[in-house]
């Protein structure tokens, strides 16, 4: 302890521990039997699949305001693949790796979908404080993102205290560049960068060539563990939740349909986002009872445009409430 196969500082669900933990808190008559059951699937595969987490109406609000960005695109920011951060705009957004950057901010139903009452349950049991979502994005189509550990990538003060959620938002149909994992792969050995024994990966730091390495490894430890590659077909309003070192991905697209999703990032609240090192505006803003939310690119504090050095030339507005 703390883990088998970390050298870093695991939720209890990573702890080699787990299930005799679970049973403890079964036991303690705090976890109801669904919870029980979702928590055990957590802790031995690395996420966890919650039917009907939102409704039909809600995803329908959260559709309807994704496809409305761009009719006031200055208060929101967005990312295509290989190009500089912009505001969602028509022409931006007809490209499908468009995606929208910590919409929770300004979207009035985000904030009610990704702290919905099945998802912040599982949030609790695991991190046994309210939640911040530091990240949170939108996606029209399939990422076809390489499998990868999210660790690498998204980093925060203590590097395996996140969870990650998917929310889909239409029925996802095969071909549509669907979400893929390998269940079991959170066990693996820890993948570490540079000298330093870094958990995550800083391209001026550590260079393309271990990161190559890194991708190549996952995989390749996966199936030699004999971890099977899953495919995610969720129905509209499903949700998963994964672990911070589950290997996923996205597949390749093989039709033009869409697969219209929100996904985000959540650790504890005495766990810090990196980004929160380097702006001069972190701040976690209440939304919901056992949830906060945070962001890089928007002052939460009080209703202030935003100014980042990521791209200056940008200042979306933020609109006060999420």
């Amino acid at each position: 302890m703390p883990g088998a196969r970390t050298h870093f500082n695991p939720l209890w669900t990573d702890r080699p521990d787990a299930d005799a933990v679970l049973q403890r808190k079964v036991a303690a008559g705090g976890v109801s039997a669904t919870l029980a059951e979702r928590l055990a699937f957590l802790i031995q595969y690395g996420y966890v699949i919650i039917p009907g987490a939102i409704d039909h109406q809600l995803a329908d609000l959260l559709l309807e305001e994704i496809a409305g960005v761009t009719r006031q695109p200055d208060k929101f920011i967005a990312r295509r693949a290989r190009a500089a951060y912009a505001h969602p705009t028509a022409d931006v957004a007809s490209d499908p790796t468009f995606r929208i950057i910590d919409f929770h901010v300004n979207s009035r139903h985000a904030s009610q979908a990704i702290f919905c009452g099945a998802v912040v349950e599982v949030l609790d049991a695991v991190f046994g404080s309210p939640s911040n979502a530091f990240q949170c994005l939108t996606f029209n189509h399939g990422s076809q993102q390489h499998m990868h550990q999210d660790g690498a990538y998204v980093v925060v003060s203590e590097p395996l205290h996140f969870l990650a959620s998917w929310i889909a938002l239409e029925d996802v149909m095969p071909g549509s560049g669907e979400l893929m994992y390998y269940p079991g792969s959170h066990k693996l050995d820890d993948f570490l960068f540079g000298d330093e024994q870094s958990k995550s990966w800083t391209p001026e730091m550590h260079g393309k060539d271990i990161h190559s390495q890194f991708l190549d490894s996952i995989v390749a430890r996966s199936e030699a563990a004999g971890f099977t590659l899953q495919t995610f077909l969720p129905k509209k309003g499903d949700a998963l939740i994964w672990a911070s070192d589950l290997v996923h991905g996205g597949t390749k697209l093989e039709n033009d349909r869409t697969r219209k999703s929100i996904v985000t990032h959540y650790c504890p609240i005495d766990v810090t986002p990196k980004f929160s090192t380097f702006t001069n505006f972190f701040h976690l803003r209440k939304v919901a009872p056992r949830g906060y939310i945070s962001s890089r690119h928007y002052d939460l504090r009080g209703g202030m445009k935003l100014f980042s050095r990521s791209y200056p030339t940008l200042k979306p507005k933020f609109m006060g409430g999420a």
